[in-house]
């Protein structure tokens, strides 16, 4: 399916484009609202007292990152033809890019915590259950 050639971004006009399908606005936008009623929901899940706080801050962060990225995903997958306006649909894809990149990063600072908090728990249970002996540093111990 081809736009129609009035419609073609003028520095495209004579290429072979090739075929380019859009998402139909009935899927993305009850998919991508689904999607933001859940991260609000978690965003409320986060405010339990059982949530440590360096955790709550930071997925917080990130939800808030994935909120303001739906926009312009709607509007990437939707609404803007690269066919028919380059500079929209790079903006829009670039802007779900920045956005997103964010959440990658504070995941990974997540993890790191994580693991950081499990070591220190299972360092403290081999305390307790061999009876408080302490740990060999290094090599040579």
């Amino acid at each position: 399916m081809r736009p129609a050639t009035s419609t073609i971004d003028p520095a495209l006009s004579g290429r072979d484009l090739g075929p380019w399908f859009m998402v139909p606005w009935w899927i993305t936008l009850p998919v991508l609202c689904a999607v933001a009623v859940g991260l609000v929901w978690y965003w409320l899940r986060l405010g339990r007292a059982g949530v440590p706080r360096e955790r709550r801050w930071l997925r917080r962060a990130s939800i808030l990152c994935a909120l303001l990225a739906i926009t312009p995903l709607a509007r990437g997958l939707t609404f803007v033809h690269p066919h028919e306006d380059r500079v929209g649909f790079a903006l829009a894809w670039s802007m779900v890019l920045l956005l997103l990149l964010p959440c990658l990063i504070l995941a990974g600072i997540d993890v790191c915590l994580t693991m950081r908090r499990g070591l220190d728990e299972l360092r403290s249970l081999r305390r307790e259950t061999l009876g408080g002996k302490a740990e060999k540093k290094g090599v040579d111990g």
